[in-house]
């Protein structure tokens, strides 16, 4: 018997079969023919699922160098609404910005709100959206301390909460090396001091 096959062998005319020819094989009736077209099959199936593989593990490799700076990016590109928790606080909006130590988002009634990176607890998408790798660099080389100077050159009235919940409203009057200013208003303003690594977030009034 042919160690390839018995074809050549079993008086049958493999062109006669139904369906004719099989396709691929230049001589339908050469029994190794046949067995280079299914070893060349058998090759196309292997290399698919070596590139299954490597596609695999290039995921898995991406998702270990995965960063919350580089997942937030991935976010804001997408421009998809999020909700970032913040102790008790939960901020709803679209990303727009991410710094070093810092995101930026626009929540409703258009305001601003800087949350510092460290202070998040929980990122959620909203139902159904895509996932992300978060395997890049933030793209802005700048860092909280960096936005609270020029944000206070514009008095613009905020509301300040620190990493344990601490809040105050006011109008943010300065930013120092590691302290910031706000003038809280009432019948007799009242100045007060936040320490700058103690900020969680600023909301930034329109």
């Amino acid at each position: 018997m042919d160690r390839f096959g018995d074809a050549a062998h079993d008086g049958a005319d493999p062109a006669a079969a139904p369906g004719g020819p099989t396709e691929g094989v230049i001589a339908a009736s050469d029994a190794f023919g046949r067995s280079l077209e299914r070893w060349a099959a058998e090759a196309t199936v292997d290399e698919a699922a070596r590139a299954r593989l490597r596609t695999h593990w290039l995921r898995i490799q991406s998702a270990e160098s995965a960063t919350l700076a580089g997942t937030l990016l991935d976010l804001a590109e997408r421009g998809r609404p999020v909700v970032v928790e913040v102790g008790e606080h939960r901020v709803h909006g679209t990303l727009v910005g991410i710094g070093g130590d810092f995101v930026a988002m626009r929540a409703d009634r258009g305001r601003h709100v800087v949350v510092r990176t460290s202070a998040i607890d929980l990122i959620r998408a909203e139902p159904g959206g895509v996932d992300v790798v978060g395997d890049r660099p933030p793209l802005l080389d700048l860092e909280l301390d960096g936005v609270l100077g020029p944000l206070a050159a514009e008095r613009p009235v905020v509301v300040v909460r620190t990493r344990t919940g601490a809040t105050t409203r006011g109008q943010l009057r300065g930013a120092g090396t590691d302290v910031i200013r706000v003038r809280v208003d009432g019948e007799e303003p009242t100045p007060t001091w936040v320490p700058t690594a103690a900020i969680a977030l600023v909301v930034i009034d329109p």
